[in-house]
């Protein structure tokens, strides 16, 4: 990043070096507030009860990161030269503000392509170091907002929680085929509505861009926000039949986060009990790019219409519409 970007240097002693899935998905940040917050919702802390008194109900954001790192999948060779074998890149990240007053939570997909102001390389260069909080902070500059919490997973992990919860069900918008990391064979999916997916399958789908002519990146990330406002939509209706518990097994060990438990305690419980009230909504950041003078695909910065965006999502409003989707052919 040039000076006008100061991005601190932040290590995690808890970092793991490991690659991280392409969409960690809200699965992971929500099944973080709702399982295992929901055991602090009532647990007696520093000899008080946890309620709702003890937490603000203020918004806040979390930043969700995916890799495109093949390391410790069946898709590593350690070739330097073949892409994602050494480096890995933030080439999913979906940001999550959630408002526990209103059970309001919104998804704005990041545009991995946006080179910022002042800066030569792509957003999705930030992790390039391991270092989430470097992305963290990268996307905090994009959009004005400051964004405490920060998850990560594995491709493993993903497959394993998607498989946990038995799948999901979401349109499958075009016919595609894309190697499963965890075996190295290829997965086939068939364009139609309301598919049922299993983990291998999800991933696949939240991969997928090859397959589309134009608008590739743009169109996996209408895919990635599908797949995650489905997840949410699952999670919401098994731990309101009661079921689920068994999900924090999943998730624990394969988790990045900084996320304090002790800050959000009763709020997992409390937006279980009143589902009915959720509403999500899902947008993207500006995407429009093409090809540099080094026939690079980059996104151009936009602070105009970041800005317009993010003060509609900072209030809680709707923000659909203000930047158009891409549509799929």
């Amino acid at each position: 990043m040039a000076d006008t970007i100061d991005i601190q240097k932040k290590r995690s002693e808890k970092m793991a070096a490991v690659a991280v899935a392409m969409v960690t998905a809200f699965s992971l940040a929500f099944i973080g507030l709702i399982v295992v917050l929901e055991d602090a919702a009532n647990r007696s802390v520093s000899g008080r009860t946890y309620v709702a008194e003890a937490t603000s109900a203020e918004p806040f954001y979390v930043l969700l990161i995916g890799s495109d790192s093949r390391k410790e999948t069946a898709l590593y060779t350690g070739k330097k030269t073949e892409h994602a074998q050494v480096d890995q890149h933030s080439d999913v990240m979906t940001l999550v503000r959630v408002e526990p007053e209103t059970y309001t939570i919104t998804l704005v997909s990041i545009p991995r392509d946006t080179v910022l102001k002042g800066s030569n390389t792509k957003i999705n260069d930030a992790l390039l170091n391991n270092d989430p909080e470097e992305v963290v902070e990268a996307v905090e500059f994009l959009t004005g907002v400051d964004i405490p919490y920060y998850m990560m997973a594995t491709f493993t992990s993903f497959q394993v929680f998607i498989d946990a919860i038995g799948g999901v069900t979401v349109d499958v918008p075009k016919d595609v085929k894309v190697p499963d990391p965890m075996t190295a064979e290829d997965v086939k999916l068939n364009a139609g509505k309301s598919q049922h997916l299993d983990g291998s399958e999800a991933l696949v789908l939240a991969r997928a861009r090859k397959e589309y002519v134009v608008d590739q990146d743009a169109l996996r990330q209408v895919n990635v926000r599908n797949l995650e406002v489905a997840i949410l939509q699952k999670i919401l209706a098994m731990y309101g039949e009661g079921g689920g518990n068994d999900l924090l097994a999943d998730l624990v060990g394969n988790v990045d986060t900084n996320l304090s438990i002790a800050e959000v305690g009763y709020l997992a419980a409390d937006f279980v009990t009143n589902r009915d009230l959720v509403t999500i909504y899902s947008c993207t950041g500006p995407w429009r790019g093409g090809e540099n003078m080094d026939g690079l695909w980059v996104v151009e910065e936009d602070p105009e219409t970041w800005a317009e965006l993010m003060a509609v999502v900072d209030a809680g409003e709707s923000p659909v519409g203000i930047v158009e989707e891409p549509r799929h052919l």
